[in-house]
């Protein structure tokens, strides 16, 4: 067996969302008795090399999350790993962020691993439909011009994380990136995960935080209805 510390680690879970501590997954017996299963498999040796399965559920959802891990038989951990249920890595994508812009950044997140070239692709796809959609921009404009009209409004630690993508991503060097936001071109290195970083903090503020502030004030419009007063004044 293999050591692993994915049982034990505060992780945010890629299913639900939460902050958890993982757990040790139940195993049932076909006489209804249940068990807890080792949560780690050795699966390939060879040459000191070593694959494992490595599995364990969260507590809150109670769904399972597995990876699969390598590196070599003497590790304590193992720390080249994919994700493979859910597939990805443990990205949470927030249940107020839908259509195209979900399916997108999904699959950007999926195929991470496998190939940064179609994640990064994916994922300024992914911006510039947010940016048309929430921010406003003109659809005509390259991701360059639809980045520079959104950074005044935005709060100043997610536009200089935007402001970066062009810098990270070497635009000058590659405009295509720019014009054709979906084509598939050369990465430079730490680019696909920082476009998903930056994906994660547009979805905060742009999805996330407006519903959490409508469910408040509906709420709130609630209690003074049952109270006999006039709901909350509009701008």
């Amino acid at each position: 067996m293999v050591n692993s510390k994915l049982v034990g680690e505060e992780v945010t879970c890629p299913h639900c969302g939460k902050g958890v501590k993982l757990v040790q997954a139940e195993q049932k017996e076909p006489d209804g008795s249940s068990y807890t299963a080792d949560y780690s498999m050795l699966v390939a040796s060879g040459n000191q090399d070593s694959v494992c399965v490595m599995s364990a559920r969260c507590p809150s959802c109670k769904k399972p999350i597995v990876q699969l891990l390598h590196g070599k038989m003497g590790d304590v951990i193992f720390t080249t790993f994919r994700y493979v249920f859910p597939l990805g890595s443990s990205r949470f994508v927030p249940p107020e962020v839908t259509g195209s812009v979900r399916e997108d950044f999904i699959e950007a997140n999926a195929v991470l691993t496998i190939s940064e070239k179609a994640s990064a692709a994916l994922s300024r796809r992914c911006l510039q439909t947010i940016l048309i959609e929430k921010g406003g921009v003109k659809p005509s404009d390259d991701l360059s011009k639809q980045i520079d009209a959104v950074l005044p409004i935005l709060p100043k630690y997610i536009a200089d994380d935007l402001d970066a993508i062009r810098n990270i991503g070497n635009f000058a060097a590659h405009p295509i990136k720019n014009k054709n936001t979906g084509q598939i071109e050369v990465v430079e290195p730490g680019e696909a995960e920082w476009n998903l970083d930056v994906l994660e903090e547009l979805f905060d503020f742009y999805y996330v935080k407006p519903a959490q502030s409508q469910a408040k004030r509906q709420a709130l419009d609630a209690k003074l209805q049952a109270a006999g007063k006039p709901p909350m004044k509009r701008p």
